[in-house]
């Protein structure tokens, strides 16, 4: 069959789709819109320094005046953004780009840089705290710091070797924590602590190294101390730590330690005897909110009150970059764009300390607010680990979700509401928890990608800038609704 006619009809057809389509796309560009053009407005003359567009609703929605303009933005080169996880695809017209992101991704690369890790109830925490207050009182904010202590229990594990050397202790975690004390003895490898992994000599005296696995932490524990241990180690099945807790509490202290450490524990036990203690017990230490207060009067005492809030405290060994470094930063962010507006409510920033090891900030400040502070306070505002992923969630108070919804969208992004009961995952994780107990209305932002938290890979570079801004525009127009509503 002769082929040749028909491929130049194809040849011909391709071509007019391509012009058609090349028409039709310059028309898009230049022909009015099909619905009524807005009011004609007089463009202002140049300056040396143009501010930024302000945050304007997306095409999906009725626009809404802001009742004051967006502050100018840095007029500073801004840090080059990472390569972070693609953005969800928009039908339509794409959204525009966060006019903040940059401003945000800057703040935040400066807090990992200079400020990583910043481990809960540490001096890595204090020194984070005392930046953080700096930055705020220089956008003229009256700050403080409100100090609290932490007490936890704590494990440790020293090791002496037949020669009198100490190896490197492995890093312990307590999970016989009503127990205290300290107990010697030589470390005996015992398996699962099957009853046929125990000698038959006993373990009089002895150190109990076992291996996580199979049968209870309580079982395991109790069946050693039955034997005659006087203290237990147990080291994980996998990698990593891991944090158990006794039903009933054993009757010798028992502490647990990692894959790694626990099998760099038996090479040195069949080396020769090895000397361990164990030790179990409570430390306290200090810890501190960053507060920082708008100077606007309102009217009342105590003042009526809107809470921004982030927690800047990391677990060890982490840059923090999503949790929290992308709360704290957004969270500047908006304390920067807000410093001179005037709201019918003063504005409090929160900075909380110690939340990563048992929202001990967030409970402190709350414990410590007088009724009549609870009842001026109109909401909490929580931005907690919304660095990576594709799009925002939020849970809370129904009215303030739907309306971040709606302003989300008219943004241009999408975010998820879990505003309904139970709240699982999103409702006690974080720093607003406390004061939704309290009666208080919250929202709470994060993100749908939260894999990476509370562990090294927790870096800059997984950060997708865009969410960054988004999260901050949507804390700044909350803001200007809430001053609408009240």
């Amino acid at each position: 069959m002769n082929l040749l006619p028909r491929v130049l009809a194809l040849q011909l057809l391709l071509l007019i789709v391509t012009a058609i389509a090349v028409l039709v796309a310059c028309g898009s560009e230049e022909s009015p819109p099909a619905v009524a053009a807005a009011p004609t407005q007089t463009a202002a003359p140049p300056t040396a320094t143009a501010a930024p567009p302000t945050v304007e609703p997306g095409p999906t929605s009725t626009p809404r005046p802001s009742p004051t303009p967006m502050p100018m933005m840095p007029t500073q080169t801004p840090a080059p953004r990472p390569t972070a996880t693609p953005a969800p695809a928009v039908i339509g017209t794409p959204a525009p780009p966060s006019v903040l992101a940059d401003q945000v991704f800057k703040t935040l690369q400066e807090l990992t840089e200079e400020y990583s890790p910043r481990e809960s109830a540490t001096d890595q925490e204090l020194e984070a705290a005392q930046h953080l207050r700096g930055r705020l009182s220089e956008l003229g904010y009256d700050t403080s710091l409100q100090e609290f202590t932490v007490t936890l229990p704590v494990a440790k594990v020293e090791l002496v070797l037949p020669t009198g050397d100490a190896p490197d202790p492995p890093r312990t975690v307590p999970i016989s924590t009503s127990i205290h004390g300290i107990a010697t003895g030589l470390l005996t490898d015992v398996g699962r602590a099957f009853e046929d992994d125990i000698p038959a000599e006993g373990l009089e005296g002895r150190v109990a190294l076992i291996e996580r696995g199979d049968i209870t932490f309580e079982e395991k524990v109790k069946r050693v101390a039955d034997s005659g241990a006087v203290g237990a180690v147990i080291y994980n099945n996998e990698r990593g730590l891991f944090f158990g807790r006794f039903a009933n509490q054993p009757s010798i202290p028992a502490v647990a330690v990692s894959q790694t450490d626990g099998r760099e524990l038996i090479e040195l036990v069949e080396q020769g005897d090895l000397g361990a203690t164990v030790s179990v017990g409570d430390e306290t230490s200090p810890s501190r909110n960053v507060i920082a207060d708008s100077r606007g009067a309102t009217g009342s005492d105590p003042p009526r009150r809107v809470i921004i809030g982030a927690h800047y405290d990391t677990v060890p060994n982490t840059e923090g970059a999503s949790d929290n470094g992308s709360g704290v930063s957004a969270v500047l962010t908006i304390a920067e764009h807000i410093a001179d507006r005037s709201y019918p409510f003063n504005v409090r920033i929160i900075l909380f300390g110690a939340e990563e090891i048992g929202l001990f900030g967030s409970r402190h400040y709350v414990e410590n607010m007088s009724p009549e502070e609870i009842d001026n306070t109109i909401a909490m505002l929580n931005f907690d680990a919304f660095g990576s992923g594709r799009t925002l969630q939020m849970a809370g108070d129904v009215q303030l979700t739907t309306e971040a919804t709606r302003i989300g969208n008219s943004l241009g992004v999408d975010p998820g509401t879990f505003s309904e009961e139970p709240w699982g995952r999103l409702g006690g994780a974080s720093d607003h928890a406390p004061f939704r107990l309290a009666g208080i209305p919250v929202m709470f932002l994060i993100s749908d990608d939260i894999s990476r938290i509370n562990s090294p890979a927790d870096e800059i570079r997984h950060i997708n800038p865009e969410m960054l801004g988004r999260a901050a525009e949507i804390g700044i127009l909350m803001l200007e609704w809430l001053g609408e509503e009240n």
